[in-house]
């Protein structure tokens, strides 16, 4: 078994689902890959053993004992200089954890960190649309919302933390957020707040109607995935939420197009492989919402990898 520097291993801590893999930088291949459920209830310990012990299993599947180096990608805010965990709305306990530092200790080779929508962000402008864009925004719609920013063909990070999207404040005084704000654009349209709204709806629902069959009347079966397939099988009360949901996002995206000017808005995350139902509601959302001189100035793309952007992007990163 051997090392190689252009073989990275990748690991992508997400707020319902931990990823490893192992990626060639150069060309996006992927060796192997291991998933498993975020152990969100055991808190980050729990994750940090489960994850590098995933990433342990990925490098053997590949011939691999030590990788050229670790890019991780995590599902919250980190520190500037992208050396530290500083919070996480999903998983208890990751305050000021030194992650790159555990896995540079782990492997033996350098470890790089960055959030995960800007990871996800570069991996798609790299691999996706093959760095053609010069200003294009990526937007995580997933268990939570974030976005990243290449500008100027740059990741652009502001002062360590920007592109926080989803905690745009869409309705002042609305729904709760994870992150302790209200209104924010995540606490109306991320996977967990769509399962929030859904469960609400089924106290209402009818035996007949698609949200009760589907979750056979158990308000614990419901997540976004089951809501959407509710939506697509004509259940009003999921066609509601649905669109109040993606509304909320459409408006959002017309406002970073009116501030950001990019060619591309990129979506990416597992509520976007409702692809259909999100354009119904967004092309027209977004046109409304555009002072007219926008509207012909950008391209709204869905995310062409397979889930893989924040991955590939990991892969990528450096000092």
């Amino acid at each position: 078994m051997t090392s190689n520097d252009t073989r990275i291993l990748a690991l992508d801590f997400g707020g319902t689902k931990l990823a490893a893999a192992v990626v060639d930088k150069r060309n996006g291949e992927i060796c192997s890959i291991v998933h498993h459920p975020t152990p969100s209830l055991r808190g980050a310990t729990a994750c940090i053993k489960t994850m590098f012990d995933m990433g342990r299993q990925a490098l053997k599947e590949c011939g691999l004992v030590t990788p050229g180096q670790v890019g991780i990608s995590f599902g919250g805010p980190v520190s500037t200089d992208r050396k530290e965990v500083l919070m996480s709305s999903h998983v208890a306990g990751w305050e000021g954890i030194p992650l790159p530092k555990l896995a540079r200790e782990v492997f033996n080779c350098p470890a790089r960190m960055d959030n995960d929508a800007n990871a996800a962000a570069f991996g798609s402008w790299y691999f996706d649309t093959h760095c053609e864009p010069e200003n294009m925004v990526y937007i995580q719609v997933s268990t939570g919302i974030g976005s990243g920013l290449i500008l100027n063909r740059s990741l652009y990070r502001g002062g360590g933390i920007a592109g926080e999207f989803g905690h745009l404040t869409m309705i002042p005084d609305g729904p709760e957020c994870m992150c302790g704000k209200r209104g924010c654009l995540e606490s109306l349209c991320a996977g967990w707040a769509l399962a929030r709204d859904g469960r609400e709806a089924l106290k209402n629902a009818s035996k007949e109607s698609s949200l009760y069959q589907l979750c056979q009347g158990d308000p614990l079966k419901i997540d976004a995935k089951l809501l959407i397939q509710a939506a697509r099988m004509g259940d009003s009360q999921a066609n509601a939420i649905i669109k109040g949901a993606f509304t909320a996002l459409g408006i959002a995206i017309a406002n970073v197009i009116l501030l950001l000017d990019p060619q591309v808005i990129m979506l990416g995350g597992g509520i976007t492989r409702a692809e259909g139902e999100m354009r119904a509601v967004l092309d027209p959302v977004i046109t409304r919402e555009l002072h007219p001189l926008f509207k012909e100035r950008y391209k709204l793309q869905f995310s062409r990898l397979d889930g893989k952007d924040a991955l590939l992007g990991a892969a990528l990163l450096h000092e």
